[in-house]
């Protein structure tokens, strides 16, 4: 009898594509600009990029057995999205709250299929191929503008933060992937030119993030690689002689925004947050995912982003929604720490970044890359899906004891 063949809607093609679609359909294509209700074209060709990847991440679902994995997850983004858009019809923003609420929602029905149809290894080596691919052409295209200022997206045009967490995933998973299994030819200049894109972004939280998180996912080899360790130790080297024998140190250390983007305006904004519902339905249930920026008074602006992605909870899902995602975050942690070690490594490293960075960053709960990596690590680290995770472990584990693989 011969064997069925997988179908191609499985592929690592289709994975990838599905990946590139989600990826290159949440980051920003106008920078400084928010939705705001009108469906323009560029709001029209994220819609069909986003809906594009659903219908394909559906169709591999329905193509064959699905693994399991946990639901307590879409509980958490439902009380999240449910709070949003109760505030947005009290708040007079119903529209523009439902529609972003529902690019949430999507979002989530296409990471929940594509992690149904693959392993946690091909599903984020499809993340961070998708995001290394929109980041290197918006990092090549944005070149021109670098010398003078921030590395920032050409095409499409993120801003220096959305550019440096796509560079980061890329890191941490790419390390994972060296922990996970011997290290490849390539994953040395990958890791090289997403730390150079990470630092030439200027994002001073994300490059300290990232470390951090790196560090974790390193914290769990074993028995680390001998090139592994020789290669890090010399870039290490590198980097140090580099830093105190010129002034890239310092002149990184000291930038600083101008405007709106200072640390002390953001304080002016979060300040403005505490006191921004008008009435209790607000306070409690926010005015809506669609609700960016926020009024301020006593400056020489009007208005300006929240650049926090608590403080956006709070004032787009009221205290509500501020609870709701305070209790996921802890959640996915608990449930990282009790992952299998080598699952641990990534879920603890990405949850680490992208946490870290949430606190000066808007977009983790919100239609972002940031979003479809921490939806994906809350449902891998449900208890539901742990059992998911060591019968994906048990081939590798019978390998390395001689066993035949079943």
């Amino acid at each position: 009898m011969i064997p069925a063949r997988p179908s191609p809607l499985r592929g690592t093609g289709t994975r990838y594509l599905i990946a590139l679609l989600l990826v290159a359909g949440t980051v920003g294509w106008r920078r400084g600009q928010y939705f705001s209700g009108s469906l323009d074209p560029v709001v029209l060709a994220k819609a069909a990029l986003t809906l594009l990847a659903v219908v394909l991440a559906l169709l591999a679902a329905a193509a064959g057995p699905r693994r399991r994995l946990g639901t307590g997850t879409w509980w958490a983004v439902a009380l999240l999205l449910g709070s949003s858009v109760f505030g947005a019809l009290t708040a007079g923003t119903l529209l523009p709250g439902v529609v972003v609420a529902a690019r949430v929602a999507v979002l989530v029905v296409a990471v929940t299929c594509l992690l149904r149809t693959a392993t946690v290894r091909e599903t984020a080596t499809a993340l961070a191929a998708a995001c290394g691919t929109v980041g290197l052409v918006a990092a090549l295209t944005g070149l021109p503008g670098a010398a003078t200022g921030r590395l920032a997206g050409g095409l499409p045009p993120l801003s220096p933060n959305e550019l440096a967490l796509l560079a980061g995933i890329v890191v941490l998973v790419v390390a994972w992937l060296a922990v996970l299994e011997q290290p490849r030819w390539w994953s040395a200049p990958v890791v090289v030119a997403a730390l150079a894109v990470v630092w030439a972004t200027g994002s001073r939280t994300g490059l300290l993030m990232l470390l951090l998180g790196l560090a974790v996912v390193v914290a769990h080899l074993r028995r680390p690689p001998v090139g592994l360790v020789v290669g890090g130790l010399v870039l290490a080297a590198v980097a140090t002689v580099a830093a105190l024998t010129t002034g890239v140190l310092t002149g990184f250390l000291a930038r600083d925004g101008a405007g709106t983007s200072t640390l002390e305006s953001r304080f002016i904004a979060w300040d403005a947050a505490t006191t921004w519902a008008q009435s209790g339905w607000q306070l409690v249930f926010g005015g809506g995912l669609s609700v960016k920026v926020i009024a301020v008074r006593g400056q020489w602006w009007d208005e300006q982003p929240l650049d926090s992605s608590w403080v956006s909870a709070l004032v787009q899902a009221g205290v509500l929604g501020l609870l709701v995602a305070a209790g996921w975050a802890a959640w996915a942690v608990r449930g990282a720490l009790r992952a299998p070690r080598t699952h641990r490594a990534l879920f603890l490293g990405l949850l680490v970044f992208l946490l870290g960075r949430s606190s000066v960053e808007s977009g983790l709960f919100d239609a972002t890359p940031a979003f479809l990596c921490l939806v994906a690590v809350s449902l891998l680290a449900e208890g539901g899906s742990r059992e998911r995770l060591r019968e994906e472990l048990a081939p590798a584990a019978a390998a390395r004891e001689g066993e035949p693989v079943r």
